[in-house]
């Protein structure tokens, strides 16, 4: 097989990867369907919004006097529903929530009300929704930017360690750079920037992506100095299937949490029960 059909091979699982883990982000909006008085419809219900807390429904070709009503409290917790009418303009709904500090949550529900009928999402499984700051571009871009890289690379050298090429060690180095700046340092300032915490991963807490970026490092690392000294390939290969693995978790699955009593920032893990929660 050519080099170019490893390249190929590689750009179609990564790729795939990719697209899998975007598509699962507990924090990616949540596409609904729902009829009212026998027409249905379609829109999107947001689970990630930067803490000014202006959340849009749209719904192309509703009805004019279509109503949207949010049931909302803040998550976890026991606090009693609030509710918000959304204003309309066309086909958009706003609604204005109170602002909520970096990795704040909300459990939530809609109504859909025409006047003559109504129909209700999220009711019996509230859809969970997480506050963040804006991150700028100069930090956010160049950290996915990295990420991809590293994974497009790992994937490459786990590829080729089955073959004999003399090019695999030159790649890992590639792979432990890529990783280490784009995950172990952009990582933590986008984090920073989005949530007020820089590290929420071991040893401090149980954030999942922290925790499988520093595990895909760390894993990377021992590769490359088995391989200096022993020359055993296999360790890439385990070391680009671990790193597939892991980075085909959602992202921000377990991710971090603002706890209210506390007044700080912590993970989806929760401090009195240790329950590990999925978003």
């Amino acid at each position: 097989m050519r080099n170019i059909h490893y390249w190929i091979l590689t750009i179609l699982i990564t790729l795939t990867a990719v697209i899998y883990q975007w598509m699962t982000s507990p924090t990616n909006p949540k596409r609904v369907k729902f009829e009212l008085s026998g027409k249905e419809y379609t829109t999107k219900l947001t689970r990630s919004l930067e803490t000014k807390g202006n959340m849009e429904v749209v719904i192309s070709n509703s009805a004019d006097n279509m109503m949207v009503t949010l049931f909302y409290r803040r998550y976890p917790g026991n606090d009693t529903i609030q509710s918000i009418t959304a204003t309309k303009k066309g086909d958009t709904y706003s609604i204005l929530l109170p602002a909520q500090p970096p990795a704040g949550k909300i459990a939530y529900f809609v109504e859909f009300n025409d006047g003559t009928d109504s129909a209700t999402l999220g009711l019996e499984k509230n859809i969970i929704m997480r506050f963040k700051n804006p991150v700028p571009a100069w930090v956010l871009i160049p950290h996915i930017f990295l990420m991809f890289i590293a994974m497009l690379l790992s994937t490459y050298v786990g590829i080729i360690a089955f073959t004999k090429s003399d090019k695999v060690n030159k790649y890992a180095i590639l792979v432990i750079i890529t990783l280490g700046i784009g995950g172990l340092i952009l990582g933590p300032i986008v984090q920073k920037f989005a949530f007020g915490a820089f590290w929420t991963g071991w040893p401090f807490g149980g954030d999942l992506t922290d925790n499988k970026t520093l595990v895909a490092f760390a894993l990377w690392l021992i590769a490359w100095l088995r391989n200096r000294q022993k020359g055993k390939r296999w360790w890439y290969i385990l070391a680009a299937a671990i790193m597939l693995l892991v980075y085909s978790i959602p992202h921000s699955t377990a991710g971090s949490e603002y706890n209210q009593e506390k007044g700080k920032v912590v993970t989806g893990f929760s401090i009195n029960t240790c329950e590990h929660r999925v978003y």
